[in-house]
């Protein structure tokens, strides 16, 4: 169950030239279930959030409410709708859908800080299915690129948990 960061992100469908963005990051996990569609890959990774990971995620939202940016609660977590099908526009386990195909989810958000997107590939070379999880980020201003600063740490840590997690438990 290796978890490998990637040199570079795969192509996307949906995003032209991820390494142009200010900052991204690319993981990648083995796929044991290449059966899996590309929205039940996407919830086995982000509707089962390890439980310090929730903690952490509220804890931030405790720290950034009073700046007037989005916050997570408890309850996002335990709230999150699974349906076999999104749409383009609706959430999907807290972050927006913005482009989907068979292959590939993307999803994210935007504030007055930063914009940020998720993307989630199934690949296939060589007979070997893989699960890729890529993040590109583009902030706004000095705010933006000082959060991120603070947080990449704990995003990374928790990139890792997700792709680790989900394939420890068999849901990929």
């Amino acid at each position: 169950m290796t978890v490998t960061r990637r040199r570079a992100p795969p192509e996307s469908a949906f995003l032209e030239g991820l390494v142009q963005y200010y900052y991204w990051d690319s993981y990648e996990a083995p796929l044991r279930r290449p059966d899996l569609t590309i929205t039940e890959i996407y919830l086995a990774l982000f509707a089962h959030h390890p439980r310090w990971a929730r903690w952490l995620l509220v804890l931030r939202g405790w720290i950034v409410a009073p700046f007037g940016l989005r916050t997570t609660t408890a309850s996002a977590f335990d709230s999150i709708e699974i349906k076999p099908a999104y749409a383009v526009g609706e959430k999907i386990a807290r972050f927006t859908l913005y482009a989907q195909n068979s292959t590939e989810m993307i999803t994210g958000g935007d504030d007055r800080h930063l914009d940020f997107r998720v993307s989630v590939r199934k690949l296939t070379r060589g007979g070997a299915s893989r699960v890729v999880l890529s993040t590109m980020v583009s902030p706004h201003n000095l705010y933006g690129r000082a959060y991120l600063l603070v947080i990449l740490p704990f995003h990374r840590l928790g990139v890792r948990a997700l792709l680790a997690n989900a394939v420890r438990a068999g849901r990929v």
